[in-house]
């Protein structure tokens, strides 16, 4: 059975006089489907247009359909478009593609599947193969293929013609009539024609260890590899779930590197060869618009010094570091860096007292905006070197999480001077250390001062539950929380504080 379409955005019937962005086009993929008008009316959808009958009338003669193309008013291509795929017409697909009059075509996400097998072919056939005249005379303006699926709020611009570095796609040089008696233009470099560029997001997945590319994503490594320069594959983010390093290396070997923006990885194999990191994060290095970094569950033979192989990157603002055995190697893994981070998480990776003085004095103390260190026994750094960092970042720091630090009352009330002084905080999240009521508003009473201070989350009272240990509680009493949570915004309200949302961990749970 064919998957429907699901991609955003409503292109509308045509009107001459509307004027249409055909920079920045969207295709409504997921629409009508080929029903009769009485039955649409009936299910309560719009009935379909004169312009969509029409449409799917002319692909009853897909030959018809394609020779209309050469004088097709350019804005019904996307009503003949949406009725082609719905309707599975990958002639048509491939024609259009060839004559397609935008500079980007948007075609929903990769993850989503929103495009089946053959129309994903048939739109590849159109990219690569050169259009004789007598099949189509017009002269495709298509130099983006879009498979990012968030495009109503894309932060790519590559559409636009006046688009600034890094990211300039160039004007489609005009193209000569192909000879129709030329050998398959299939099996010739098409060295005429400037490359279509692919803009996508990867997301690659193995399953206990085996890996096996296989899907979308490999149909379209394939067909970019095989290509002859002809598509050129843009990877915007990159999503790697248990794939062998080994692999990931491979794969790398094909992307345009200096594309990709936000990698996360997630390892789990708690061992692995040191030449494969290495190898690994000299790819990473080479991402040269690399600005965001997840790592999750980082091998516990972690070689901290790999990260030295990032230094080159000049635009990484966000680093995660997630589930590791990190202990007194934050110095190996920041020092290398040559430009400061604006988010650090570090969650559960057993970080020393070293670690945080370090971080302290690193340059990236007095640039964080977002600062995560939950899940790290904190409790023998108050007082002492978390105090020095709070103070060294109360200048920029906007998001603190000091969830599961093992935190009891006397230390937060220790790090409150140092948290009054950050002007700038928005949010607060210490749920999960062991803290009565009173020491909770206690905390909201002293921060209570800090106007941008809007979200906070709290521990549940220890008067409200039995602890088992720092991390786990049972017994709940649900009763006398709703009591104290009403105690505490009434408080914040005689305090002036109303607009500050609260929560506790039963709510965040």
């Amino acid at each position: 059975m064919r998957r429907a379409w699901s991609a955003p955005g409503h292109a509308g019937s045509y009107h001459p006089k509307e004027k249409m962005n055909y920079h920045n086009l969207h295709l409504p993929w997921q629409r009508r489907k080929h029903d009769t008008c009485r039955s649409v009316e009936m299910s309560g959808q719009d009935p379909l247009s004169l312009l969509d009958l029409a449409a799917q009338s002319l692909l009853n003669d897909e030959d018809s359909a394609v020779r209309a193309l050469e004088k097709l008013p350019v804005g019904l291509f996307p009503t003949l478009s949406t009725a082609a795929f719905d309707g599975g017409h990958t002639k048509t697909v491939t024609a259009m593609v060839q004559a397609w009059p935008f500079p980007c075509l948007r075609l929903g996400s990769l993850r989503d599947q929103s495009i089946t097998q053959d129309l994903l072919e048939a739109v590849l056939d159109g990219l690569e193969l050169v259009p004789t005249s007598a099949a189509c005379p017009r002269r495709s303006k298509l130099k983006v293929l879009d498979f990012t699926h968030d495009f109503e709020h894309s932060n790519w611009e590559e559409c636009s013609e006046t688009t600034p570095a890094p990211f300039v796609i160039t004007h489609m040089l005009e193209e000569p009539e192909a000879d129709p008696l030329a050998p398959n233009s299939k099996e010739q470099p098409p060295h005429h024609r400037e490359p279509v560029e692919i803009h996508t997001d990867l997301f690659l997945g193995g399953l206990f260890g085996f890996f096996h590319l296989s899907g979308f994503p490999s149909y379209i490594l394939q067909r970019v590899e095989k290509s002859h320069g002809c598509l050129r594959l843009r990877c915007r983010t990159l999503v790697i779930n248990q794939v062998p390093l080994r692999s990931l290396v491979e794969i790398l070997g094909m992307l345009e590197l200096e594309t990709i923006r936000e990698v996360r990885l997630h390892h789990r194999s708690r061992f692995c060869f040191r030449s494969d990191l290495i190898q690994f994060f000299t790819h990473v290095g080479q991402m040269s618009n690399l600005g965001h970094l997840i790592m999750n569950d980082i091998p516990w033979d972690f070689p901290a010094d790999c990260f030295s192989l990032l230094s080159p990157l000049g635009h990484l603002q966000k680093l995660h570091l997630i589930f590791g055995c990190l202990s007194g190697q934050l110095q190996k893994m920041l020092s290398g860096l040559q430009k400061p981070l604006e988010t650090l998480v570090i969650n559960g990776c057993r970080l020393t007292e070293n670690d945080i003085t370090y971080l302290s004095q690193s340059i990236h103390a007095t640039h964080l905006k977002e600062l995560v260190l939950c899940g790290n026994n904190l409790s023998q750094m108050v007082p002492g070197p978390l105090e020095v960092l709070l103070g060294e970042v109360s200048g920029t720091l906007q998001h603190l999480n000091l969830r599961s630090c093992r935190l009891k009352e006397a230390q937060l009330r220790a790090l409150l001077p140092a948290l009054c002084c950050c002007s700038r905080l928005r949010s607060l999240v210490f749920y999960d250390n062991v803290i009565s009521t009173s020491g909770i508003m206690n905390v909201l009473q002293r921060l209570a001062g800090l106007k941008e201070l809007k979200r906070v989350q709290y521990p549940v009272p220890a008067e409200c539950v039995v602890y088992l240990d720092e991390y786990r509680w049972g017994n709940l009493n649900r009763v006398e929380l709703a009591r104290v949570h009403a105690k505490l915004q009434e408080m914040l309200q005689a305090l002036r504080r109303a607009d500050m949302e609260l929560t506790n961990a039963t709510s965040v749970a």
